[in-house]
Parts: structure tokens; C-alpha cells; sequence
């Protein structure tokens, strides 16, 4: 059996060509002989695993679109002249709080980086304060977190810049941006909401190499604490906006790939004995989400039916190459009746497994599984392909990228 027959996931972009490349290969996968080993071949529904990263990515910048917060292009945008301070104003814009606010960040930053005397007065205010230096940066179009650490460095120094701006005399007109109360407020409940995408970014960073078992769990957190701040600013809110912005993507993603048959994301958590179905008792606890609860426990069964087929199946194949061999006869008064197992019933092997008591978080999947796959082969063979599914593709892309060195 070739590799072509074998792959029945690919995690994959949102690029167009990718799409395009996926319903091809489908037709190609198609047209492998079918075995019993691998009944199944490759198919676009259940297999297109889209990139957890680029999705976090396309919320943020939809999120930051709808706040009227997408940095500019050229860090230049926000110098100011000596005494002719001013951010743009717009009166026919809506929701514009966000928008000032950034805006007067951006030019505090920019000064505070480019005047050497705004400079060297930070740093004697922060070492009055008792506070760790830091170096501010401006945020970039092409990093959504650079806004975050830009917001988060500044909210660190709220009180060295808070006293330099209230008795500078370096340049008087910088008053009329100083940043205000409402400002500091402000920065606050943007750091909070960047904080949902931070978090969940880190622990699924490339260089951990994150499959698809681990990566779902925080992927569920993300979009249910993006409800819960919303439900707290209030949904007419800017920063209530922004979650609803920053909500559509990940939840159409989610629901696109569970919303059909086979779903790999649950069986591949399910198949983690650190999680296994709990971890979706704890993510949707209410009654309204038992639809929810009930889905993935049918997926993971109905995977489970098509893994104890094909068992069964490579089974029935052995038991009729050994009757082809030549049989023994038994010997005249052999005790080998008294050995013949009866069955007795027990709980179905998807059901015990659904109830197995979960090991700690530290856990080695790998030594786990090489222990359970007697007492659950059918769900062995199910987390030997799922628990490898990578859950993001840009490690593949870095090694693209580095071919361009050789």
C-alpha cells in the first residue's frame, strides 16, 4: 500500500490553491485499490484539517478590523512634530474609542522611542516607580500579538508615563493626546481580550509540534471565553463587537468539520487518555450544549465501528489462510474440550473506554497506549492514526521557507 492510500487527513491553510490541490487529490486517492488494511480512502469532508494558528490568526485581524485598530503600514505614520501633537478625528465614524485611544498610544510610543529626552525621563520615572525596564515597541500589520505586547509593555509603565505626561514641559502640545482615564480603561479590557488568543497561541506554537487531541480543548476554551467576556462588556460594546468579530471564524471553522459523520477533531480527543470525553462534559456543561455532548460521543462511535469492521474483517482473512493449512489430528483422549472458552458478556470495548479513569496531565500518551492496547486494541488502532494528526501547519511551511537557503 502506497502513502497515497494511507493519508486521510491534511492539515492545510486557507489558501485557495490548497483547496484546489485537496479536491484533486481526493480524486487521485479514489482511484487506489481499495484493501482491507485500508478500506477507506482520503476524502476532502472529513480529512481537510484547517490550521489552528491561521485561524487564530484570521479572528484577531478581523477583530482588530472591526475595532478600527489595524496598525499602519509605516511606523513613521505616527511621528509627531515638536509642539504639533494631534491624532485624526473622525465624526462620522462609530465605535471610534478603540481607534483613539491606539492612537495616542502609538504616538506616546513613537516619541518615547525617537526624543532622547522623553527617553531618559521614562527610565528615571520607572526606576523611581521600583519598576523593571522595558523597551516599548510599535505594533505591525503583520503580527496581531505585537499589538498585544505594544498594549501590555505600555500597561506595565502606567505610572512612570501617567507622571511624565502630567508634568512634561518638553513639548507642551503632547497634553492634548495625553492619554486619559478612560484611555488607561480602555488599554485594560484590550489587553483581557487579546489575552484569549495569547495564551492558547503559546502553547501552540510550531515549535511544539501541537496535534490535534491537545490543540482542540484550548481551541473550545478560546471560543467560550470570547462568549463569556462578551456576555461581560455587553454585545453593543467596542470590545463586544470585537468578540462577536472574533467569534464568527474559529466557531464556523469548529462546526464545518464536526458538523458531518466522521469527525476527526473529537475522536482524536477522545483518543487522549489525558482528556478522553470529560474534557467535552467540562467544555459544553449545560443541558442546552448536550446536543454538542451527544454529537462527538457519536462520531467517536461510529469510528469506532468502522476500526471493529476492519478488525474483524483482517481477522476473517487469517482464520482462512491458517484453515488452508493441513490440521493436526487430535489425539484419542485429548483434554483439549475442557479448555474451550465460553463468552461472557461485557460492556462494548468504546463504552468501557469512555469511562477508563484518566491519568495525570504529564502523562506519556505513547507509554500509555503501549500498555492499554490489549485491554482496548480496536481504540489503540484508533489513536495510532488520530493522535498524530497535526493540528497546525506551520512547521511544514518553516521547512518550505528554509529550502529557499539551499
Amino acid at each position: 500500500m502506497g502513502i497515497t492510500g494511507a493519508v486521510f487527513t491534511c492539515t492545510r491553510d486557507n489558501a485557495s490553491a490548497n483547496t484546489f490541490m485537496l479536491a484533486e487529490y481526493e480524486k487521485v486517492a479514489k482511484e487506489q485499490e481499495v484493501t482491507t488494511q485500508q478500506p477507506w480512502t482520503f476524502r476532502v469532508k472529513e480529512g481537510d484539517v484547517r490550521c489552528i494558528a491561521h485561524i487564530i490568526n484570521i479572528a484577531v485581524q478581523d477583530a482588530l478590523k472591526t475595532l478600527k485598530a489595524s496598525p499602519a503600514e509605516q511606523a513613521e505614520s505616527y511621528r509627531c512634530e515638536q509642539g504639533a501633537a494631534r491624532i485624526p478625528t473622525s465624526y462620522s465614524e462609530s465605535n471610534i474609542e478603540v481607534k483613539n485611544t491606539l492612537g495616542k498610544l502609538r504616538r506616546h510610543t513613537y516619541v518615547f522611542r525617537n526624543r532622547r529626552q522623553w527617553k531618559d525621563a521614562l527610565q528615571k520615572q520607572t526606576v523611581a516607580a521600583g519598576l523593571k525596564k522595558l523597551q516599548l515597541s510599535l505594533d505591525m500589520p503583520v503580527r496581531w500579538n505585537s499589538t498585544y505586547e505594544m498594549v501590555s509593555a505600555v500597561i506595565k509603565l502606567q505610572t512612570p508615563i501617567t507622571a511624565i505626561c502630567a508634568t512634561q514641559q518638553m513639548d507642551l502640545s503632547m497634553r492634548y493626546i495625553a492619554l486619559t482615564p478612560e484611555d488607561w480603561i480602555t488599554l485594560h479590557a484590550l489587553q483581557n481580550f487579546f489575552y484569549i488568543f495569547v495564551k492558547p497561541s503559546q502553547k501552540l506554537q510550531a515549535s511544539l509540534y501541537p496535534t490535534l487531541n491537545f490543540t482542540i480543548p484550548q481551541y473550545l476554551k478560546m471560543i467560550k471565553k470570547l462568549e463569556a467576556l462578551q456576555n461581560e462588556v455587553g454585545i453593543s460594546s467596542t470590545i463586544g463587537l470585537a468578540c462577536i468579530a472574533a467569534h464568527k471564524k474559529p466557531n464556523e471553522y469548529y462546526t464545518l468539520a464536526t458538523n458531518h459523520r466522521w469527525s476527526h477533531s473529537g475522536v482524536a480527543t477522545i483518543c487522549d487518555p489525558r482528556m478522553n470525553l470529560n474534557v467535552f462534559n467540562s467544555l459544553w456543561p449545560s443541558s442546552t450544549e448536550e446536543v454538542k455532548r451527544n454529537r462527538v460521543k457519536q462520531q467517536f462511535h461510529d469510528v469506532f465501528i468502522q476500526y471493529r469492521d476492519r478488525q474483524y474483517y483482517l481477522e476473517e482473512e487469517k482464520r482462512d489462510a491458517e484453515a488452508d493449512l493441513p490440521q493436526l489430528p487430535m489425539e484419542p483422549g485429548s483434554d483439549d474440550d475442557l479448555y474451550i472458552s465460553h463468552s461472557i458478556y461485557q460492556e462494548p470495548e468504546w463504552r468501557r473506554w469512555l469511562v477508563e479513569p484518566r491519568p495525570g496531565p504529564a502523562t506519556d500518551i505513547l507509554k500509555y497506549w503501549a500498555a492499554k492496547q490489549y485491554q482496548y486494541p480496536i481504540i489503540a488502532a484508533i489513536a495510532q492514526d488520530h493522535l498524530a494528526i497535526p493540528a497546525t501547519s506551520a512547521p511544514s511551511e518553516r521547512v518550505f521557507s528554509n529550502g529557499a537557503e539551499f
